[in-house]
Parts: C-alpha cells; sequence; structure tokens
C-alpha cells in the first residue's frame, strides 16, 4: 500500500469516527439513555402502511438513521400515560410475519402527515404513532435525525424474548400496557419493521448495502436476549 493510500484510508477512518461521535452526542440531546451506537448510515426515508387503504404513506422524516444500545439497567419508568391516551394502547392482535400489499414500490407510495416531537428518555414515541409507558424496558432505540424539519422520528425496540416474559411475569402492566412481538423484513426496497404497537413503518435507505446491514441487525436484537454491551 502506498504513502498516498495509507494517508486517504486514514483520513477515512478518522472521518468515520468523527461521525459517529457526533451522531452519538446529537442522539443523547434526545435520548440520554444511549449507551453504544451500533449502526448508523447518511440517508434513510420514511413509511407507514395504512391498513385502511392499503397503501404506503410517506412521512415527512429523512436523514440520518442510527440505532443504538440503551441503558436501561436503572429500572425506570418512562412518563406514565394521560387518560386521553389510554385508548391508544389498546390490544391489537395480529402476526409476527408482516403482510402489506405487494405493489408498494416507490411510485404507489403517497405522501402525507407529520409527525411529533421526540421528546428525552422520559418517553419514547413512535411519532406519527403511539406513545410509550410504563417501565422502561427499551433495550435498543431507532432514530431519524431528521433534514426536514425539527422533528424526529423514534422507536423503541425490545427483544421478543423481553416482552414474552413481560406478559408472563408482569402480566398487569402488560394488561394497561400492552405491546406485541416486533418483526422485520426487506420487501419492495423497504425494510419493513412491525412495532410493538403492530404499527407497520417501511425504511427506504440510499445505500443497499446499508439496507441488509439494518436488516440483519435489527434481526439479530430481536431474536436474540438483550445485551449489556457490543464488541
Amino acid at each position: 500500500m502506498t504513502g498516498a493510500a495509507t494517508a486517504a484510508e486514514n483520513s477515512a477512518t478518522q472521518l468515520e469516527f468523527y461521525r459517529k461521535a457526533l451522531n452519538f452526542n446529537v442522539i443523547g440531546r434526545y435520548d440520554p439513555k444511549i449507551k453504544q451506537l451500533l449502526f448508523h448510515t447518511p440517508h434513510a426515508s420514511l413509511y407507514k402502511w395504512d391498513f385502511k387503504k392499503d397503501e404506503w404513506n410517506k412521512l415527512e422524516y429523512q436523514g440520518v438513521l442510527a440505532i443504538y444500545l440503551r441503558d436501561v439497567s436503572q429500572n425506570t419508568n418512562l412518563l406514565p400515560v394521560s387518560p386521553q391516551e389510554v385508548d391508544i394502547f389498546d390490544s391489537q392482535n395480529g402476526s409476527n410475519n408482516i403482510q402489506v400489499n405487494n405493489g408498494s414500490d416507490n411510485s404507489n407510495r403517497n405522501s402525507s402527515g407529520n409527525g411529533n416531537s421526540y421528546k428525552s428518555n422520559d418517553s419514547l414515541t413512535y411519532n406519527c404513532g403511539k406513545t410509550l409507558s410504563g417501565k422502561d424496558i427499551y433495550n435498543y432505540g431507532l432514530i431519524i435525525l431528521n433534514r426536514i424539519n425539527p422533528d424526529n422520528f423514534s422507536m423503541g425496540i425490545v427483544p421478543n424474548s423481553v416482552v414474552n416474559k413481560r406478559k408472563v411475569f408482569n402480566a398487569e402492566e402488560d394488561t394497561l400496557n400492552p405491546l406485541e412481538c416486533m418483526g422485520v423484513e426487506v420487501k419492495d426496497e423497504l425494510v419493513i419493521i412491525k412495532n410493538l404497537k403492530h404499527e407497520v413503518y417501511g425504511i427506504w435507505i440510499h445505500t443497499v448495502s446499508d439496507r441488509r446491514n439494518i436488516y440483519e441487525l435489527i434481526k439479530y436484537l430481536l431474536e436474540n436476549e438483550p445485551k449489556d454491551s457490543f464488541a
């Protein structure tokens, strides 16, 4: 390897380190429980599946996407749900398999919707969707740092084993705030995620390899026991 090539490689490594540190610090402003950055990609766009219309709606979220490990060791609670919000936690039955219309390419995704601001670690919000509450069991987080407007998109990620244990060992809280096992797949150029509230989101990622990487990472996080750190 030539001196110029070595210098270029070192420069790229330093730039990547800087980007990771910057993203970690920015995410920490919204979720102080961030512990370790697991993945990030520079450009992602967000869609949400409309079950009534049987189509994708494009949401106003574009920007850096990151998945990170959260520190839930303090066993704290998220903000309690207000009486007006209780109805959004009604249990919704559904398979872990994500089922959407096959004809969901870019040309058929309708643009609509605005979200709510991502708040601090006291609450986790599925922006444009439902808010999480109760005991903070959300081992991982996904966030899109929005370039379109000040509102970011965020999603809590919990291993399916934790969700199933919660149903057995914390049945009272599960009755008040039911959570469903999550699911993930790649389809029609989207990473499709069914969240804990049975909402379905599609994430379009500019880099094809990153699209596969985010799918593999989320799949791993869902299918394995939670970790305190990653090498």
